[in-house]
């Protein structure tokens, strides 16, 4: 699948999740793949829009706390992860 540079870049944020643990925030994909926060909303919609992220309206920390909405792997960006790492 042909991912643009900005998308590439954001979803390289998920590359140490586990999949049942993939929930990030907009800012947390931004840290992680160190682009600026305001290419990062177009990104990631653009890689949920291609069928790899989905959107989330709470995620949960591990104490069982609410943390917010974000965007975590579909099984089929869990593939492309994967086969990205290889």
């Amino acid at each position: 699948m042909r991912l643009t540079g900005y998308e590439a870049k954001a979803f390289r944020a998920w590359k140490d999740c586990d999949v049942d643990f993939s929930v990030i925030s907009f800012s947390t994909v931004a840290q992680r793949a160190e682009i600026d926060r305001t290419k990062v909303r177009r990104a990631v919609r653009g890689l949920a829009r291609k069928g790899l992220l989905e959107f989330y309206r709470c995620s949960w920390t591990d104490d069982g706390e609410p943390h917010g909405a974000g965007y975590g792997l579909t099984a089929k960006g869990d593939q492309l992860r994967k086969d990205r790492d290889e």
